[in-house]
C-alpha cells in the first residue's frame, strides 16, 4: 500500500497533534460553530482520581455532522458531559477549552451558560426514562423549554409543544401531552426527548446513543426523523454511537476513540474506503454488511477497554493490536497521513484489519 509521507501537524502541549488547529492563526469563530481544544475531563473516585480523556481536540461546523464512535468506556460521552458542563460532582475539566461560536463556554457564568443550553446547544440523552422527569406530565417538560427561551406565552408554546410531537411522529399528540412518561413506550419516550431538545430550533443537536435499546426499525425512523430536521433548520450535530452503520449512514465527519484518546479523524468517505488505524481496520472489520457474502467470518477484537487507562504510556490499544511491537510503548503523534485524514498510530496506512485478523 502507498501511503504518502505525513505532513507537519501542530503539536499539542503532550507532544501530539492537533486536527482541529490548523496553525493558520484563524480565530475559532471565524472557522467553526464548536470548536474543542486539548480538553482533558477527570474523575475522583475512592480508587484515586483518573483521567477519562487525554487532551483531544476537535471541530464541528454549520450544518455537518460529526460522528464519534468506539467501544464502550472510550470516553464519548464524557466528552458530550463535559461540553453541556453536566458532569457529575466527582468529575472536573482538567485542561482545555470548549469553544462555542469563539465563546468559551467552560468559562460563562451559571446565568450565561443557562442561555446557551437548550437555545442554542441541546442534547439528546441516551436513556429517555431516566432523563424524564415523573412526576411531569410530557406536555409540562417540552412547553417549559419552549417558555424559558424562546416563547413565555404559555398558550403559545403550549402549540408549538404539540406541533413538535407531532413532528417528532408520535400519535395522538394532543393525548400525549397530558399523559406521564411511565406510561409511554420506550420509543415513544425517545421521539418526546427529541422533541424537548428539538423545541427551540438549536444551533447543536448532541445525540448521545439516541437509539439505545430500541429495535432496528424504531431506530431508523428515529435518526430519519432527526436528520429530515436537522436539515430543514441548518443545525450541526455530534453523533455518539457505537453503532458503525448509523455513523457511515448520518456523518459528514468521523471520530474514532479509543481509551479516552482521538485514534483517527477523517471525512466519513475517506474513513470508510481507506481506515489507517488498526483500531479503526478492526472495528470496520467486525461489522457486518449486506453485501456480505455467505462464507465470509466477522472479526473479533481480542480483550476490552482497559480500565486505568490514564496510567498508560505509548499507544493504548497495543495490548490489542495484532501489529503491536515494542515500539509501540513509546508515545504515539497524531499524524496527517492524507489531506484531513489524521492517526494516531506510527503503523497507520501501512498494514490492514484483515492481516491482523489471519
Amino acid at each position: 500500500m502507498d501511503v504518502p509521507l505525513p505532513t507537519a501537524c501542530v503539536q499539542a502541549p503532550d507532544g501530539t497533534a492537533s486536527p482541529s488547529d490548523r496553525g493558520d492563526g484563524a480565530s475559532a469563530s471565524s472557522k467553526h460553530l464548536l470548536e474543542i481544544r486539548e480538553l482533558a475531563v477527570r474523575f475522583r473516585s475512592d480508587f484515586g482520581d483518573r483521567t477519562v480523556t487525554d487532551h483531544i481536540s476537535f471541530h464541528v461546523d454549520q450544518g455537518e455532522t460529526l460522528g464519534i464512535v468506539g467501544e464502550s468506556g472510550c470516553g464519548k460521552s464524557v466528552t458530550s458531559l463535559a461540553i453541556m458542563r453536566l458532569l457529575a460532582r466527582n468529575g472536573r475539566v482538567e485542561h482545555g477549552q470548549v469553544l462555542f461560536d469563539g465563546k468559551d463556554l467552560l468559562k460563562m457564568s451559571r446565568t450565561s451558560l443557562d442561555e446557551v443550553r437548550g437555545r442554542d446547544i441541546s442534547m439528546i440523552f441516551q436513556d429517555a426514562l431516566a432523563s424524564l422527569d415523573p412526576v411531569f406530565t410530557v406536555g409540562y417538560q417540552v412547553t417549559e423549554a419552549i417558555r424559558v427561551h424562546t416563547e413565555p406565552d404559555k398558550q403559545k408554546a403550549r402549540a408549538i409543544a404539540v406541533d413538535m410531537l407531532r413532528r417528532v411522529g408520535l400519535p395522538d399528540a394532543e393525548a400525549a401531552m397530558k399523559k406521564y412518561p411511565f406510561a409511554l413506550s420506550g420509543g415513544m419516550r425517545q421521539r418526546v426527548m427529541i422533541a424537548m431538545a428539538l423545541s427551540c430550533s438549536p444551533r447543536l443537536v448532541i445525540a448521545d446513543e439516541a437509539t439505545t435499546a430500541l429495535d432496528v426499525t424504531i431506530q431508523s425512523q428515529i435518526m430519519r426523523m432527526i436528520e429530515k430536521i436537522r436539515v430543514e433548520n441548518n443545525m450541526s450535530m455530534i453523533l455518539i454511537t457505537h453503532d458503525i452503520g448509523l455513523i457511515a449512514e448520518m456523518s459528514d465527519r468521523v471520530i474514532v476513540m479509543y481509551a479516552g484518546q482521538i485514534v483517527e479523524e477523517a471525512d466519513v468517505f475517506e474513513l470508510f474506503r481507506n481506515p489507517l488505524h488498526p483500531y479503526t481496520q478492526l472495528l470496520i472489520a467486525a461489522t457486518p454488511g449486506i453485501t456480505d457474502s455467505e462464507d465470509r467470518k466477522l472479526v473479533a477484537i481480542r480483550g476490552s477497554v482497559p480500565e486505568n487507562y490514564s496510567d498508560l504510556t505509548g499507544c493504548r490499544f497495543r495490548d490489542r493490536c495484532p501489529f503491536a511491537t515494542e515500539a509501540c510503548a513509546a508515545p504515539q503523534a497524531m499524524r496527517e497521513i492524507r489531506p484531513g485524514h489524521f492517526a494516531k498510530c506510527r503503523l497507520a496506512g501501512t498494514v490492514t484489519g484483515k492481516e491482523g485478523a489471519k
